[in-house]
């Protein structure tokens, strides 16, 4: 890790802020991302690292990101929102879009992509998730028959669609992991759920995914420790380039 420089959104509680304390003591510089300035600030102050003051809910300001970030050398993708407080209650991003496919996956794709264009990326990781959901086609954006949690899971497993596909046509290490069940962070305590782990371990799975990528290991999904299958959907070549072709056209204006 050394001399790196990695981005980590998502950094300022939990998984990322742990992961960023580990990065900076393993000699990498970090970019720690988050949405409020002052705990933004105040890691990347404590961990000697730069601050990206960005909410992913708006596509604009994750494509100027992108912008500003140029030099990374690896992408580390953590940030994410779960069920939500109320799992029937549909909110939407700045840009009209369902939130949980806004935030856990077209913000993601709109930075890696521009990332992919503009820096010389070594290694991409995705945190994705166990819970996921084949995705409706005709209905990406959860319209019919809301529920947070089938949103949230459908949202994962785009994401490690977009990681097998970018393994499959780029040639960025680019892997997936789910870092562990219910660990003990604030997305996990919003939904009224009983953490079942530490984040502790969810920093560490996905330190070693990262080192695994930066290896050359490409194209895999992970929970936690071991190698596992994702969703079969994720397997479906059609699937992943359908997918991707209603992305680009979703995200063009901020591409």
């Amino acid at each position: 890790m050394k001399g790196l420089k990695i981005l980590v959104t998502g950094a300022t509680g939990g998984l990322g802020e742990l992961l960023s304390e580990q990065l900076v003591r393993e000699g990498a510089h970090v970019l720690v991302h988050g949405r409020d300035r002052v705990r933004v600030e105040a890691l990347a102050k404590k961990v000697g690292g730069t601050p990206i003051v960005a909410d992913f809910a708006s596509l604009a300001t994750t494509a100027a990101v992108a912008r500003a970030s140029s030099s990374i050398d690896v992408l580390i993708n953590n940030a994410g929102i779960g069920f939500g407080s109320d799992s029937r209650k549909r909110e939407v991003s700045s840009d009209g879009f369902e939130l949980r496919f806004a935030v856990n996956y077209l913000s993601p794709f709109v930075l890696t992509y521009a990332l992919l264009a503009s820096a010389k990326l070594q290694a991409i990781v995705n945190v994705a998730s166990a819970g996921q959901e084949p995705l409706d086609f005709e209905d990406l954006d959860n319209t019919r028959a809301y529920d947070g949690m089938d949103a949230y899971r459908r949202s994962k497993l785009a994401m490690v669609m977009m990681s097998f596909d970018l393994a499959a046509t780029s040639q960025v290490p680019t892997d997936a992991l789910h870092p562990g069940t219910f660990l003990d962070t604030g997305m996990v305590r919003e939904a009224g759920l009983t953490p079942q782990g530490t984040a502790r371990s969810g920093a560490d799975a996905i330190f070693a995914m990262t080192k695994r990528a930066l290896a050359g290991e490409t194209g895999t999904y992970y929970n936690v420790d071991r190698l596992a299958r994702a969703n079969e959907q994720a397997y479906d070549e059609h699937a992943r380039r359908r997918l991707r072709d209603k992305t680009r056209e979703l995200v063009a204006p901020y591409l």
